[in-house]
């Protein structure tokens, strides 16, 4: 029974409104705007209907627009922008943000918060600085394993030089001269890591330079004053002592400084790759540093002085060659930390 109400009802808007939309067809060509139509409608017309009826009598084309130039701009004003022309102003694209790196998250902003402390520089931390340590303890096994002969007869004449009697007949091969030279490297290395190792851990960590340039430097430093140590030997001795004094005098420098070598080779491995106290290292360094000075103490007072009237040229012969070189390095090595280092 609601179901014929409702077409009933239905049927004469449907009719209605197509009598409207007929009559708005006939007199298309008469409106030239939408509230003519809107006139012509009753006035219950309901928005729909007015809709529709707006939408017939009016068929919106295509816009041409026009392509010639703009000729009625005012004096000294620029040509105008084509409408097909659509940019945005850099002052629209552009922000107070635009360069934060919250912004753009293809960006590495890098860490948040607050950063901590940094961790301290450690050559059992270092790779390269390991391998090397590693590496002159194996060619130091191999130097001692293939020098063994060398190293006994050297060790005698220094002890017994009056009883060497195959001074003469032994004569060292290039290979363990050359093992020598080596033993001396290491042992410039070994001493320059060992001042490195004191100074970074009694001022500070923080240096102007890289550790790796820092420690070239300390190395430089000892290598240095290694080699003019050996210039004035080799001038005072050419110039005041026979040759074969000269001669037995530089035998003994090589193996002291060898011996030097080998002995701060297990305190610096120890120290690298145990935690050592840095207190101990320097402690076990300096002792290292006094023995091989008594010996040569003892070997510049045998080959050199052993007259008592030469008892005061010999203090002076040994302080300006061994502790005034000695001394300078310290010097040396306290000022380039000074000046390197970071003061805040």
């Amino acid at each position: 029974m609601h179901l014929n109400d409702s077409i009933q009802t239905q049927q004469p808007v449907v009719e209605e409104n197509s009598e409207m939309l007929m009559k708005v067809d006939s007199t298309v060509g008469r409106f030239r705007h939408p509230y003519q139509i809107l006139r012509t409608l009753p006035k219950d017309a309901t928005p729909a209907q007015q809709d529709s009826a707006i939408q017939a009598a009016f068929h919106p084309g295509e816009i041409h627009y026009s392509s010639r130039p703009d000729t009625l701009r005012l004096p000294g004003e620029p040509l105008g922008k084509s409408v097909y022309e659509v940019s945005i102003p850099q002052y629209y694209k552009e922000t107070y943000f635009m360069s934060d790196s919250l912004m753009h998250p293809e960006i590495n902003g890098g860490r948040m918060g607050i950063a901590g402390d940094p961790i301290p520089y450690l050559v059992s931390n270092d790779s390269w600085m390991t391998s090397v340590l590693l590496s002159f303890f194996i060619l130091t096994i191999l130097v001692v394993s293939r020098s063994m002969r060398f190293i006994v007869y050297q060790f005698k004449s220094f002890v017994y030089p009056g009883r060497s009697s195959d001074s003469v007949e032994y004569k060292e091969t290039a290979g363990e001269v050359n093992y020598q030279f080596f033993l001396c490297l290491q042992a410039i290395s070994l001493l320059s890591l060992s001042c490195f190792y004191c100074m970074v851990d009694s001022t500070t960590e923080t240096y102007v330079v890289t550790m790796y340039q820092l420690l070239g430097l300390f190395f430089l430093s000892v290598f240095g004053i290694f080699l003019m140590k050996e210039l004035f030997y080799i001038w005072a001795n050419w110039t005041f002592f026979s040759a074969h004094q000269v001669s037995e005098s530089v035998r003994t420098r090589l193996f002291l400084t060898s011996f030097e070598g080998v002995l701060l080779l297990p305190v610096v491995l120890v120290y690298t790759f145990f935690a050592l106290p840095t207190k101990i290292l320097l402690i076990s360094t300096v002792l290292i540093i006094v023995f091989i000075k008594l010996l040569a103490f003892y070997k510049v007072y045998r080959i050199f002085f052993q007259r008592k009237a030469y008892f005061l040229q010999f203090f002076l012969y040994f302080c300006t060659l061994e502790i005034v070189p000695l001394a300078t390095l310290g010097g040396v090595l306290m000022l380039i930390g000074k000046l390197l280092k970071i003061t805040y």
